[in-house]
């Protein structure tokens, strides 16, 4: 892990973990989807701690006028975290299924848009500042294919 394209590559693999669980929660897929939002939950936690580690130094030293990322960016990943743990328990308890389909579609929206935020301002400015220890670290969170 290296470039700016890796960044973006582990975005795509969040997303894609996000989907497979979408998929099976649409077709009523219980234990497939229960599974899914638990690889995707680790997955997420994983890597967002890794950010908040390695990337948001990279991101200060990029000075971004206008915006002020440790705030942002702490609370988005506070809030896709604590939104997709939530569904989780949801999930698990179980939850009625309308219920779970409204917080899925809303932590679909809120990880879309982080995702996106992500991928088209913070991974640019960051990537080209980022030391050896911060893509290793970095690295060392990417989810397994």
């Amino acid at each position: 892990m290296r470039s700016l394209q890796d960044l973006l590559s582990v975005s795509q693999a969040l997303r894609s973990r996000f989907d497979d669980f979408k998929q099976a929660l649409d077709r009523r897929d219980l234990e497939a989807y229960r599974l899914g939002l638990d690889d995707f939950h680790r997955q997420l936690v994983r890597w967002t701690r890794a950010e908040e580690e390695a990337l948001l130094p990279a991101i200060h030293r990029a000075s971004l006028p206008g915006r002020d990322p440790e705030r942002e960016l702490r609370l988005q990943w506070v809030q896709v975290r604590e939104l997709t743990r939530y569904l989780l328990e949801q999930v698990n308890s179980p939850a009625l299924i309308g219920d779970v389909l409204g917080f899925a579609e809303n932590l679909g929206r809120r990880l879309a848009a982080h995702l996106s935020e992500m991928d088209e301002v913070y991974y640019p400015a960051a990537a080209p500042l980022l030391t050896e220890k911060e893509w290793r670290t970095l690295s060392d969170a990417v989810p397994p294919p």
